[in-house]
């Protein structure tokens, strides 16, 4: 093939992203890319050549990408049902933790389901964990729907499972476990989990440190509380170097070419050894979308010698990207509706630009270039990142994961050598622990979709900008954007109070416009259950990180004037002290009495630095608070009957909140308060039949009634009797159970409106799902 009949690799490869964004992740916008590049192509060389390759390639792309979403939406579930299941399951996708079983298998339909379990006994997560062959599973169970967040802002894990092709979810009632058939086909592909098991159970007998370190790094396996653990790494913008990406695949390929050569190899052949071995290492590895497009380049590096023999002309950077883009989301149509393969291609594409540059410019571009997709999705960016990479990275690559592979590859037979590797990891992440914790973290706030492609746009034409006062410019109108996206974010025209669905428990937002003053009704919080030793495991992240810290920092918000706790219920106030450590917080209150109580001195006190404390009664009016207090009349220990009754009015819509309050306190307020009347009410106790008193619903006549309750919970809120009651009173109920969060968003100039993050539905008792 001639340079003049080559393809336009970078224009295909762009056509065929935009086409997959714009069919596979739904982004419509993508298409006003695609008629650019076809606009574009009118000025190349060849005009109707190129215009041949575009349109071709834009009929297959179109075909494929729309024959897998159809191919994704037929076996993914739409109904809740018992299923019965028979799910082949490789090794290494048997997963453990504490008492509980995870797995990803296949139906015989080509259909792949996650499924977990509960185990009753050591004995039984033993032998699983040692499983290292394919087994077939027997699943019956119920199922759940692969459904979006339910909090604006949360993580979208239903994007996450799309990328992984998982089609649904079943709860284990009932397994069991016999073997399965082999076909030819499969047998190298089940040696090759057979091998990744096998690693993962010698990995596992090393110390903790190296054991998570050489997991990650060498076959991309991620404990559960890896980045818990490392929080520093997230802060720090370091995630990408526990990535099997590129560096990791160009160190492989080069060691091995090293040893091939003392070997006596000939050079193309360990290119072609290396080249038919890359695919497998894939399955070894995870198959991560990023570890593909390493891959892909890996293997175009190593074949271009052997297929360009006769011509003197090279695969440029760009080309060898375009190809990877090809085949990535051939192979992995999804893959860019996650950060990490946003990320991936976005970098591999920023360094072919900025190789020229002197690292410590080529560090600081690349974090530049990463920042819009980082602040859209994450809020915030730590001021050292820049320079901790520069430092980091060059660390990492010749020192800590050839430190990692001596330990692995010598742990389990030096025991001194684990010994020092292990103790060398463990300064490594406290240090990259310690360096994140310094002052410096900035929350941005979310970056909108519009502001992101204009600051991603701009920083690529800064990249490509070689003239120094040109590029110069270009940089200062990118500051001046950000300036920009950073005030709309920090002082916005919106007000709103918004009902948290953090699973079963009360959480609750209010933030005036301009975000003048931001109060939290109770944080919510998991209500712990006693397990024995061999089932309990490190604690995840809780649902006020996950949640209502990521919303608040998507708003801008990095500080909370008051934090008011209803009562001393986990499931109002076991995320507080969480809260303490993640946010500041001016103000924090608690029923009269509860101070002494033993939820407080273990769940609060332990987490308060600069924090007011105010205990309230009824009729009290600390300065500043934005709240009139109906509730507790006397102090008591912080149970249901003294929980704290606030009301509060906002944009001329009256609102009360009832924390666990039974009835019992509802006709006391009623005794204290006889014209008391409001516009919507939090109903107490999730809905229970133990508060929301016939008489005390028709006194204050709501018009709605909010319930924060849980899926499937245990308790059967809401109850009938409850809605009921909300029935004969003319009364809207709404449950964030069936909605996720309910908002009441209103504007400056008076404006107002209800919206929910799931569509609304008619509420139903006993738990619904």
């Amino acid at each position: 093939m001639t340079i003049a009949n080559r393809p336009p690799w970078i224009f295909l490869g762009l056509l065929v992203g935009l086409i997959n964004a714009m069919i596979v992740g739904r982004f419509l916008w993508a298409g006003f890319g695609i008629v650019y590049l076809l606009i574009r192509c009118l000025y190349l060389e060849n005009i109707k050549t190129n215009l041949l390759w575009l349109m071709g390639i834009a009929v297959l792309a179109t075909v494929w990408f729309s024959y897998q979403n159809v191919q994704y939406d037929t076996k993914t579930w739409t109904t809740i049902a018992t299923r019965q299941l028979s799910l082949r399951v490789e090794p290494d996708q048997i997963q453990v933790t504490g008492d509980t079983v995870s797995i990803i298998g296949v139906t015989r339909e080509g259909q792949r389901i996650r499924t977990f379990g509960h185990l009753t006994s050591q004995q039984k997560a033993t032998q699983l964990q040692a499983i290292d062959q394919p087994t077939q599973w027997q699943v019956n169970g119920p199922n759940d729907l692969l459904e979006g967040p339910r909090n604006r802002m949360q993580f979208d894990r239903r994007s996450q499972l799309r990328a992984m092709g998982i089609h649904g979810s079943v709860k284990m009632a009932q397994w069991f476990i016999v073997k399965p058939s082999q076909t030819a086909w499969q047998w190298p592909i089940d040696l090759m989990h057979h091998w990744r098991k096998q690693l993962l159970l010698y990995f596992a007998t090393l110390h903790t440190t190296l054991n998570e370190y050489a997991s990650n790094l060498i076959i991309g396996a991620t404990a559960n509380d890896f980045y818990t653990q490392n929080s520093g790494l997230k802060q720090l913008g370091l995630l990408h170097l526990f990535s099997i990406s590129g560096m990791h695949v160009v160190y492989l390929v080069t060691l091995c070419q090293f040893i091939l050569a003392r070997l006596g190899v000939p050079r193309e052949h360990s290119q072609l050894i290396l080249a038919i071995g890359l695919p497998f290492y894939a399955i070894i590895a995870g198959g991560s979308g990023t570890l593909i497009r390493a891959i892909l380049i890996g293997e175009a590096s190593l074949l271009q010698p052997l297929l360009n023999r006769k011509q003197s002309t090279q695969i440029s950077g760009l080309d060898m990207w375009s190809l990877s883009l090809i085949g990535g989301v051939t192979l992995q149509p999804a893959v860019l509706l996650t950060l990490g393969g946003q990320l991936s291609y976005l970098l591999a594409f920023a360094l072919i630009y900025v190789a020229v540059e002197k690292t410590w410019w080529q560090t600081w571009l690349m974090n530049l270039v990463s920042l819009p997709l980082i602040l859209h999705t994450v809020f915030q960016i730590h001021v050292l990142s820049t320079p901790v990479n520069l430092l980091v990275i060059p660390l990492f690559g010749w020192f800590i994961f050839p430190l990692v592979i001596i330990g692995a590859c010598l742990g389990g037979v030096l025991n001194w050598v684990a010994n020092i590797t292990n103790t060398v990891l463990m300064v490594f992440s406290g240090l990259t622990n310690w360096f994140g914790q310094l002052p410096g973290m900035v929350t941005f706030g979310h970056l909108s979709t519009l502001f992101t492609w204009i600051c991603l746009l701009m920083t690529l034409l800064a990249i490509d900008e070689r003239r120094p006062r040109v590029r110069c410019k270009w940089l200062i109108a990118l500051a001046i954007v950000y300036g920009v996206a950073f005030v709309t974010i920090h002082w916005p025209t919106d007000g709103e109070v918004s009902f948290i669905d953090v699973v079963q428990g009360d959480s609750i937002l209010l933030r005036t416009p301009f975000n003048q003053h931001i109060s939290l009704i109770d944080t919510g919080g998991k209500v712990g259950f006693s397990k024995p030793s061999w089932s309990r495991t490190s604690p995840g992240m809780t649902n006020v990180e996950a949640v209502t810290v990521n919303y608040l920092h998507s708003r801008g918000i990095s500080e909370i004037d008051d934090v008011n706790c209803s009562h001393q219920d986990a499931d109002h106030i076991g995320d507080v002290g969480r809260l303490l450590q993640l946010m500041t917080v001016h103000t924090l209150t608690i029923p009269a009495g509860m101070r002494q109580s033993r939820g407080f001195q273990t769940k609060i006190a332990p987490y308060l630095k600069q924090t007011r404390v105010i205990e309230l009664t009824a009729g009290q009016q600390p300065q500043n608070f934005p709240f009139t207090i109906y509730h507790p009349f006397h102090p008591g220990p912080g149970g249901n009957e003294d929980s704290v009754s606030l009301g509060t009015i906002r944009n001329g819509v009256r609102f009360l909140f009832m924390g666990d309050l039974d009835r019992s306190g509802e006709r006391e307020i009623l005794q204290h308060y006889p014209s008391l009347t409001t516009d919507v009410l939090k109903l107490g106790h999730h809905g229970s039949d133990t508060s929301s008193d016939p008489v005390f619903i028709k006194q204050v006549a709501p018009k709605i009634g909010i319930i924060s309750a849980g899926r499937e919970n245990r308790y059967g809120h809401p109850k009938q009797s409850t809605l009921t009651t909300l029935m004969q009173n003319h009364i809207t109920a709404v449950n964030t159970a069936d909605t996720g969060m309910i908002s009441y968003v209103y504007d400056w100039l008076g404006n107002g409106h209800w919206q929910t993050t799931l569509p609304t539905r008619t509420p139903i008792a006993g738990s619904p799902r």
